[in-house]
């Protein structure tokens, strides 16, 4: 895998446009970084603050955006290729990621039918059941 400074190495022999290619390569590596957190946290089994990830996945993904179009303007093609490295890299950990949300989503839909079942089990043995509570009927 190549670092940073190797993928920015060819942009600098092309008149500074390694500084259009930098922040380009930050919010790679903070997309990167936000997208392991919640993998690993999702697949050791943690409860994580989903909507926080979502929020720095969001401000990655606009800053990765607005990183691209400025670079975009600054650079020519064969620099903003260098870029294809770590732009691989990051779909590797979010195909990752997205195995690991699925594998949870998984998780909590057998969860959620293990619940409904339990309820309505214990429904059917006519105990405490709403279904006759709501008609009136006396327990």
């Amino acid at each position: 895998m190549p670092s940073p400074r190797e993928i920015a190495a060819p942009a600098k022999a092309k008149g500074g446009t390694d500084a259009a290619l930098k922040p380009v390569v930050l919010a790679i590596q903070r997309l990167e970084n936000v997208v392991e957190t919640e993998t690993q946290l999702l697949l050791e089994g943690a409860n994580p603050d989903l909507s926080e990830i979502n929020a720095r996945k969001s401000r990655g993904l606009y800053d990765f955006t607005r990183a691209m179009n400025k670079a975009s303007a600054l650079a020519d093609a064969p620099t903003l290729k260098t870029l294809q490295p770590l732009l691989d890299r990051l779909k590797q950990k979010l195909e990752r990621n997205c195995e690991a949300l699925q594998l949870h989503l998984r998780a909590v839909g057998e969860l959620s039918e293990i619940i409904r079942t339990a309820i309505e089990t214990q429904e059917a043995d006519g105990t405490y059941s709403m279904k006759h509570a709501r008609a009136g009927h006396a327990l």
